[in-house]
């Protein structure tokens, strides 16, 4: 290996170090306020008397009452804070394979929205907008899901779980269980940054960047999304908002994006992101395919290909009015 080619891969991993501790504090500067909020929230017993509060919306959706405190828990602390709160439930709870696929792809499309949409926010989209697009899309997608299983009589059967993950219940956890189960988080965001920017790299260097870009093009281009957020669309999409996000904040700062298409990528993320993780780990709990993944992909593209519209009739994405 000459001392050239040497010299060109250490200044990349030094620029890729650089720019994941730099995205990696620009994160944290926004979730760990976030986070102690939730848990002094948690504490007060907050999230319970919203939950009661969203019950009757549980109702449009078909779903039984104590959903409510399943999707205001995934609402404002995550997917895995939902689930907590269903195995906690579950053995009072009568559910359907079909109720069940409709809370789960309520949660998937609306979770930790405090922390995801903050971040949408400093990508910049509207924190406001973009929380609004997840939680109405949530409740419309989860009335149609609910009312198409209906009429085709389809997972009507009674919710039947063989095997459930061991998960604590945050609220119950002492703050120093708290602290230190956050700070390993924050180490595996830190890895999975690393991890993000050395891939965009390679993909960058193999022009692996422009396939992808060929074959998502005809999607994306549905929904007004463009070039070189085609890459960071499917990240997010396939891992997370949070990654997603952080990429974009990036392209952002450099001006290698066109707003419009930081906007569209946003909602669309906004309403389907980690495709892979977060659906598989719903299907353990009991929800169906063609409700968390295909629907809701179809769902997402749909409408934010409506947005689209409006943006290009209008000509004024809602963007964030500051992104500090």
């Amino acid at each position: 290996m000459s001392i050239t080619l040497i010299s060109s891969v250490f200044e990349h991993l030094k620029s890729i170090i650089k720019d994941s501790i730099h995205l990696f504090w620009s994160l944290v500067k926004v979730m760990i306020p976030v986070m102690i909020a939730v848990k002094v929230a948690q504490d007060l017993g907050v999230i319970d008397t919203l939950a009661l509060w969203l019950s009757p919306l549980m109702g449009i959706v078909g779903l039984p009452e104590q959903a409510g405190l399943v999707w205001v828990s995934a609402l404002l602390v995550n997917i895995y804070g939902g689930a907590a709160v269903f195995i906690g439930i579950l053995p009072n709870l009568e559910i359907t394979v079909a109720e069940v696929t409709v809370l789960w792809s309520m949660v998937l499309i609306a979770h930790a929205l405090p922390v995801e949409q903050r971040i949408a926010q400093k990508a910049g989209a509207s924190f406001w907008f973009t929380a609004a697009l997840r939680f109405f899309g949530a409740l419309i997608y989860g009335a149609g899901l609910n009312a198409i299983y209906k009429a085709g009589g389809w997972l009507q059967q009674p919710l039947e779980l063989a095997w459930l993950p061991q998960l604590e219940d945050t609220s119950k956890a002492t703050w120093a269980d708290w602290t230190w189960s956050n700070v390993q988080s924050l180490f595996w965001v830190f890895v999975i940054i690393v991890v993000l920017l050395v891939v965009l790299k390679l993909f960058d260097l193999l022009k692996i960047t422009d396939l992808l870009s060929k074959v998502l093009t005809p999607i994306l281009r549905v929904m007004g999304i463009e070039g070189r957020a085609t890459t960071l669309t499917m990240f997010g999409t396939l891992l997370g908002l949070t990654y997603g996000g952080a990429l974009i904040i990036k392209e952002a700062q450099a001006g290698h994006v066109a707003k419009k298409d930081i906007f569209l990528s946003l909602c669309f993320m906004s309403l389907c992101h980690s495709l892979i993780e977060d659906t598989l780990f719903v299907m353990a709990l009991g929800a169906d395919a063609t409700g968390v993944l295909l629907g809701r992909f179809i769902f997402s593209v749909v409408v934010v290909a409506m947005i689209a519209i409006v943006l290009n009739k209008f000509r004024h994405p809602i963007t964030s009015t500051h992104q500090n």
